[in-house]
């Protein structure tokens, strides 16, 4: 199991970096997967809305961990290696509605 949640760490860390806006550091421990969204432009708290309203994927805002947690999303990767694909699949579906959003602020 360590080795399997080793391959998903890796491969769940590659595919959410290919989100716009999104920079991901493969974790160390655990099965979370730390994303600083600051790069979108929009908050944690908005890509997080976005993503489980329009995508149907839930992450937390970084805020929840404390202040220095504002422009991160933690995400789990302890579902199977098809899901967490899944899961980026439709966040970069939906990342045009933040794309957008941060497009009018600016």
């Amino acid at each position: 199991m360590v080795q399997e949640f080793a391959r998903r760490r890796e491969q769940f860390a590659r595919d959410l970096n290919r989100v716009p806006g999104f920079r991901c550091v493969p974790p160390e421990g655990a099965f979370y997967a730390w994303v600083n969204i600051e790069e979108t432009g929009v908050s944690a708290e908005e890509v997080c809305r976005i993503m489980l309203e329009e995508g149907g994927v839930a992450g937390i805002p970084g805020a929840a961990f404390g202040a220095s947690g504002a422009n991160f999303v933690r995400f789990s990767f302890a579902s199977s290696a098809a899901i967490l694909r899944e899961a980026v699949e439709r966040i970069q579906k939906v990342s045009s509605e933040w794309q957008g959003t941060a497009a009018i602020r600016n």
